[in-house]
């Protein structure tokens, strides 16, 4: 009788699988492989996967200033990976090392040395990139502007040189690196202006039109790349404490037979803060818009001035 209940239990349990119970159980297992390898795919592509994998940061002029402290602060998150680019190798050196230090990072921050307001350079330097990494997912474009000059003594030489050494080499940065960026559907760049774009200075007729130039093409290209997954932000430093506020302030020293401690005075009693504004702070927001959190912000120019500009 046991046997036999055994026997009907086992024809039971035949009949409910079936001939080809196995063939189907294999089929089912790798149709759910499959629909999981999909799943993560997309993922990848829309950048959802960040945290379990390093993002690739570009920083131009990043050897001193706002660039370097943009750098350390990026370096600082565990899932970033580096490069930082100057003109200067001995400079770009000594960043790396600095960066390393102050970042506490155990990754490497990667070098790439050149002029990025040389087409070839720039061409090259994404090249690379793509080859070594396969993917740019932040762009920060920093790259000082052209010497003062005014309506008067601007030529067409001059602004031509100006617009080639910022705004045309920014468009192209930015060409470049949404290229890549589109392919899995994520990307940060951050364009470092100013607030001559909308304030316009006597002494620097050439500069603010040239950062008018890039506001107009930042606030474009976020428009045509926000369905991408790409956001274009533009960041506009005041007074900030770098080596070209230094040298400003020796300018005024200079000009007007000031002390520094005047000079300083006098800088800082025409903001509202009035004080001047430190790289860390350019960084700290820098590194938020760079980041997932940030993925509804884009199209738009932030002044970080201490509530100097006037304008609304």
């Amino acid at each position: 009788m046991t046997k036999r209940s055994g026997l009907i239990g086992k024809r039971h349990l035949n009949r409910e699988r079936g001939p080809f119970a196995g063939e189907r159980s294999f089929f089912v297992e790798i149709h759910s492989i499959c629909v999981i390898l999909c799943i993560c795919t997309k993922l990848i592509r829309k950048g959802m996967w960040m945290s379990l994998s390093k993002r690739i940061a570009f920083v131009t002029g990043a050897s001193t200033g706002i660039g370097k402290a943009i750098a350390i602060k990026l370096a600082a998150q565990d899932n970033v990976k580096i490069i930082i680019n100057s003109r200067n190798q001995s400079s770009l050196e000594e960043a790396q090392q600095h960066i390393g230090r102050m970042a506490e990072t155990k990754e490497p921050v990667a070098l790439f040395c050149g002029d990025m307001s040389d087409e070839g350079v720039r061409a090259e330097a994404f090249t690379k990139i793509e080859k070594e990494f396969g993917r740019l997912d932040v762009l920060i474009n920093n790259i000082p502007g052209g010497k003062p000059d005014t309506f008067d003594s601007c030529d067409s030489e001059q602004m031509m040189a100006a617009f080639s050494q910022k705004a045309i080499a920014y468009i192209d940065m930015m060409k470049r690196a949404a290229a890549m960026m589109k392919r899995h559907e994520y990307g940060r760049i951050i364009q470092i202006v100013g607030n001559l774009w909308k304030e316009p200075g006597d002494q620097m007729f050439t500069n603010s039109m040239m950062n008018a130039a890039i506001i107009n093409a930042s606030k474009n290209a976020a428009t045509q790349l926000a369905p991408s997954g790409i956001t274009v932000n533009c960041l506009n430093p005041g007074f900030i404490a770098t080596d070209r506020y230094e040298q400003f302030i020796g300018n005024m020293m200079r000009k007007q037979a000031l002390s520094r401690e005047e000079a300083v005075q006098a800088v800082a009693s025409g903001i509202p803060m009035k004080r001047v504004g430190s790289a860390s702070e350019m960084a700290s927001l820098a590194a938020f818009i760079a980041s997932e959190e940030a993925s509804y912000l884009t199209g738009q120019q932030i002044s970080v001035d201490g509530g100097s500009m006037k304008s609304i």
